[in-house]
């Protein structure tokens, strides 16, 4: 999550120093690696550079993303569906709209 730094007249955010870099890196990783093999992940990404997202910008919202799914997954008990995850974003959109 971005942390807000302000000076002055001067204002801009950048990414948490107090973190666990380790964890921070296996996520960027793993989000890059489900584009390679996900078709909604490259989807997302995709649509995210769309909107003018940097590369690094647009893998750390799809990484927030997938520590959702993982937090789901621990909560219910599931194994990671594919079809779970596109019914969610149907949901999801449909509400959007």
């Amino acid at each position: 999550m971005p942390v807000a730094f302000a000076s002055g007249t001067s204002a801009k955010a950048h990414k948490r120093y107090a973190c666990l870099k380790p964890l921070r890196n296996a996520l960027h990783q793993f989000a890059w690696q489900s584009i390679q093999r996900e078709n909604w992940a490259l989807l997302y990404y995709q649509r995210k550079r769309a909107e003018g997202k940097s590369h690094s910008m647009a893998v750390r919202a799809l990484a927030n993303g997938r520590v959702r799914i993982i937090r789901a997954m621990w909560l219910k008990q599931r194994p990671y569906l594919t079809k779970t995850v596109l019914v969610a974003q149907q949901l999801h959109t449909g509400r959007a709209a």
